[in-house]
């Protein structure tokens, strides 16, 4: 039989607990938003700054075998409503054993690997970099987004001037304009120089097709079209002129590349790409063509040789391009703090003002307190998505994930259903079967019937279907339950008629 009980006296003592911790709920909820409302409205920015940049990477070069790589970030210092977030570049350099830290750097609109250093053309200028030292050099004769090429007469400028592309060779003495191969081209965004000895060639799109030209100093002498599969990239190696395709995204996912030398285009070399990347950047490294890829859990480069793609060789490991691991789990256990320290002070008021006993024939049971329900729920929040992520991550590294939009869709509808479907049944069917989940068991406690006898299946389905309604407001709902119910019970635990109460009952823990 169970203890007698001043029912009434209990029921209002529980009713008020319940109304405080509702109140105290709904006033945290309240001054939260308030909170983060004012920070929206007079420091719009000042969340950003807590995390680490996001950075992408647009451009990587080899110059004497070092990778240079050029990244962009948006710099939230300083930022207001006044002045807003500013975009920064970055400049990076890999030695082939370290990388070194990030360096801001003006931007630019292109920039031109030559023998041992980086051209960057702007408007109106161009910078030097020998990887220690800078260099401008000012010249009006160069308009806005230009693309550039160092050759042996000089510098090969594309620009806009007027809003038109013009062509032009920058000598130590005088600015020549060169006439442009096609009156098509009206568009520079496309476009990308390489010079050879005294020869420029000159590369860009139309109509579905990737055309070049090559002027070999006094006229254009060839052209030649290929099939545009995406994005490209030329470049010059040992007097030879090297253009790289590469198609990210299809049934086929590949990199296709043709060499330019003696006045013939070679057939075409076919390199698959397996895995996932945000960005596959060809360059050439180490006297070698290669690829650069900014990988979901790393930055990795492959050198092309004879047919071949060799590698991964790793650059740097990162997560999610957003900064090194121990940064953000710091972020995060600090913006989780103040709700540990909430929980554990409710846990503790509540266990102050309410009975935490029940005595039976068969014994005396001590009710699971809400901080240990709370660390047995987050330890069981690791363990449930732990197979679904490690599936999504042989899944990003192989070919399925870049085959096709519509397969990457499937894939995440597949994960988000699996995960909430998966959770539902680990909680369920374990509750039902053993009466605790895996952090249950860590935490000691356990899942009984309301009359202290084990659990049944039908009941853990009943108490864990609720938690679409427990969980409302963070567990709000469940937690304001829990106070005002005798036997510490949330909406789930009332409907499905269970209880959960600490795995070792009283009496056992005196002796």
């Amino acid at each position: 039989m169970e203890q007698s009980l001043d029912l009434e006296r209990e029921k209002k003592k529980n009713i008020r607990l319940a109304i405080g911790v509702a109140a105290f709920g709904v006033g945290a909820f309240m001054a939260l938003y308030v909170l983060m409302f004012a920070l929206m409205f007079f420091s719009p920015f000042t969340m950003f700054k807590i995390f680490p940049d996001f950075s992408w990477t647009e451009n990587v070069m080899g110059v004497n075998n070092k990778l240079f790589i050029l990244s962009k970030r948006v710099d939230f210092k300083g930022a207001s409503r006044e002045n807003p977030p500013a975009e920064k570049t970055t400049l990076e350099t890999f030695d082939g054993k370290a990388l070194s830290g990030p360096v801001d750097i003006p931007s630019f609109a292109s920039v031109s690997p030559v023998k041992d250093r980086l051209y960057f053309f702007s408007e109106g200028l161009y910078r030097t970099f020998d990887g220690e030292k800078w260099e401008e050099v000012k010249n009006t004769a160069i308009g806005s987004a230009p693309a550039g090429a160092v050759g042996e007469e000089g510098i090969w400028v594309l620009s806009a001037v007027k809003e038109r592309p013009f062509l032009a060779l920058l000598t130590t003495h005088d600015v020549r304009q060169v006439p442009l191969p096609d009156r098509a081209l009206t568009t520079i965004c496309s476009t990308q120089l390489v010079s050879t000895g005294n020869g420029l060639s000159l590369f860009w799109k139309k109509d579905k097709s990737l055309v070049w030209s090559e002027y070999d100093g006094k006229k254009w002498v060839r052209t030649a079209s290929f099939e545009d599969i995406g994005q490209y990239r030329a470049l010059a190696l040992d007097n030879a002129i090297l253009l790289l395709q590469v198609r990210e995204f299809g049934d086929r996912p590949k990199v296709m590349m043709r060499t330019y030398r003696n006045s013939t285009w070679s057939e075409p070399a076919t390199y698959e790409l397996r895995g996932f990347s945000f960005h596959t950047i060809p360059m050439v490294f180490q006297n070698t063509p290669a690829l650069y890829r900014q990988e979901l859990f790393a930055q990795r480069y492959y050198l092309l040789d004879e047919g071949r793609m060799k590698g991964p060789f790793p650059i740097q490991k990162q997560v999610l391009v957003f900064g090194s691991a121990p940064k953000m789990i710091a972020i995060v256990l600090a913006l989780n703090i103040p709700f540990f320290l909430a929980i554990f002070l409710v846990s503790v008021v509540i266990g102050k003002f309410k009975r935490r006993t029940w005595r039976i024939d068969s014994g005396e049971y001590e009710f699971a307190s809400l901080f240990r329900r709370f660390m047995a729920k987050m330890i069981d929040s690791f363990i449930v998505p732990g197979p679904i992520v490690a599936a999504f991550y042989f899944l990003l590294t192989e070919d399925l994930f870049r085959a096709s939009p519509f397969k990457f869709l499937a894939i995440f509808i597949f994960g988000i259903l699996s995960l909430v479907i998966g959770g539902f049944l680990y909680h369920s069917l374990l509750e039902g079967l053993w009466g605790k989940t895996l952090g249950k068991k860590i935490c000691g406690i356990v899942v009984l019937k309301d009359d202290f006898t084990p659990c049944t299946l039908g009941r853990g389905f009943t108490r864990n279907i609720m938690r679409i309604v427990d969980t409302m407001f963070s567990y709000l709902v469940g937690v304001t339950a829990m106070a005002g119910t005798m036997k510490w019970q949330r909406l789930g635990d009332l409907v499905a008629e269970t209880v959960v109460v600490k795995t070792r009952k009283v009496h056992e823990e005196k002796r």
